[in-house]
């Protein structure tokens, strides 16, 4: 709603019944505060809830808070996503489920397809521990987790090659999955340094201890939606295909809705059009709640829609596009090339959902000019890498915030249209910015400018 609109319904309302408003008393000082506290606390607990993968008791205010606001937020969970909240004296935690394997967001702790193959591993090695009866004992040595999950990966390999943790990278995996149980508290580090596991320096050993968070993860745990996910990752013909999972189209329209915003980072009309009309539908009154519950802004466009939060208030691992990453840039100034060829009819024009349909042949041509035009702004190891492997991390980041997919087996991708939003710049370098020893220039001229891009004709 415009602001004009807003006033201009103040306007009538005091107009229309003068004498009802002013006969209202108002409350005192001391009430409206309090009042407003409440407001407060409770969009405190709702942001926390949602963006918070796990509430710890060792988090006391937070859990108190949560704890407090518990009745109100399991039942605002129950009219539009139909979350469960799991709670017991050690920890909070929201359980959702998705509707779509939409994928975007980046956790720091979980960079590789392995590193979230180590995660599961590891609640896998805490479960079996409590089923062979020694849940009582919830100590191990890293060197017998290792030992167990190279056995047990190499059982069943399905086409994937087994963990080998002689192998640095398998022990960077473990490593960065050890570190996010741990951030989530579902591990306590009793004795020793995974660092120097990793490094292989002698005989070193680590011994860890898992907690009840880590029950917790493992109790919440949908093996029919994991086996639905796993059936549609392992299709090829997907790869490129809406992402709604078919055990999930039966969940109302507009819980999807709901559930896909507040996962993120974006709802597609592409991948659940249904859900997507109801949203149109309720526009209005999805984002009033949005903004009285959470205070976030809904931001509709013709094929998406997503939550806009303000900068700096994000809590949970949510990692957009900026203008200091260089595969950031990079990323951004394919954005910008990319409206470019659908401007000047170079690429065919987007289908009715938005979405573009390139072959990688062209996309290595596209970034081949950017790397040209723009490549002397970039770090010396984006510089020193191989073209073919630069795209590779750039497409990485590109899937991770939402706009792109594929490759697939046919070398296609999928350019989604929120790729549209963004263009960038490089600011011109000034006096205090000239090129220093060995041609090197400061931070401040080296830095991507993102500007507000003009959506294109069926690709806003």
């Amino acid at each position: 709603m415009q602001e004009t609109d807003i006033q201009q319904n103040i306007m009538t309302t005091a107009y229309s019944e003068p004498a009802q408003i002013e006969q209202r008393p108002t409350p005192p000082t001391s009430q409206r505060i309090r009042r407003a506290t409440m407001t407060a606390d409770l969009l405190k607990a709702h942001v926390t809830l949602i963006e918070k993968e796990v509430i710890l008791a060792s988090q006391a205010d937070l859990f108190r808070l949560v704890q407090h606001h518990y009745y109100t937020l399991q039942a605002w969970h129950d009219q539009h996503t139909g979350w469960r909240i799991q709670r017991n004296s050690h920890v909070i935690r929201l359980e959702r489920h998705l509707n779509a394997l939409t994928p975007g967001y980046l956790y720091e702790r979980l960079k590789e397809p392995k590193d979230f193959a180590c995660l599961t591993w590891l609640l896998w090695y805490s479960e079996n521990r409590q089923l062979t009866g020694r849940g009582n004992e919830q100590q191990f040595l890293l060197s017998q987790l290792a030992e167990q999950i190279q056995e047990q990966s190499a059982l069943d390999q399905d086409g994937e090659e087994p963990f080998d943790f002689r192998r640095p990278a398998d022990r960077y995996s473990m490593q960065r999955a050890l570190h996010y149980l741990e951030d989530l508290g579902g591990l306590q580090l009793v004795d020793g340094q995974t660092r120097e596991w990793v490094e292989q320096a002698g005989n070193a050993d680590v011994l860890y201890e898992f907690t009840p968070v880590a029950r917790s993860l493992v109790a919440a745990l949908n093996p029919q939606a994991v086996e639905s996910a796993a059936a549609h990752l392992a299709n090829p013909a997907t790869a490129l295909q809406p992402t709604l999972l078919a055990d999930m189209a039966r969940s109302p329209s507009l819980v999807r809705a709901w559930r896909g915003l507040l996962l993120g980072p974006t709802l597609f009309r592409f991948d659940d059009p249904s859900a997507f009309a109801e949203l149109l539908t309720h526009a209005e009154s999805v984002a009033n709640e949005l903004l009285d519950t959470f205070g976030w802004l809904l931001d509709i466009q013709r094929d998406y829609a997503c939550i806009v939060r303000a900068s700096g208030m994000a809590l949970g691992p949510i990692a957009p596009l900026t203008p200091y990453g260089t595969n950031d840039q990079i990323a951004l100034l394919l954005c910008q090339a990319i409206r470019t060829q659908v401007e000047t009819n170079a690429w065919p024009p987007p289908d009715a959902f938005g979405c573009l349909h390139v072959s990688v042949e062209d996309m290595s041509e596209l970034f081949y000019s950017v790397r040209e035009q723009y490549g002397e702004h970039w770090g010396n190891e984006a510089r020193g890498k191989s073209s073919r492997t630069l795209l590779q991390d750039v497409y990485k980041k590109m899937r991770q915030v939402g706009l792109l997919r594929g490759p697939d087996e046919a070398g296609q991708l999928l350019i989604l249209p929120t790729a549209a939003r963004y263009a960038a710049t490089y600011e011109k370098p000034g006096p205090e910015a000239m090129p220093t020893t060995r041609g090197r220039t400061k931070a401040n001229a080296k830095r991507a400018k993102k500007t507000p891009a003009t959506p294109l004709p069926g690709l806003e």
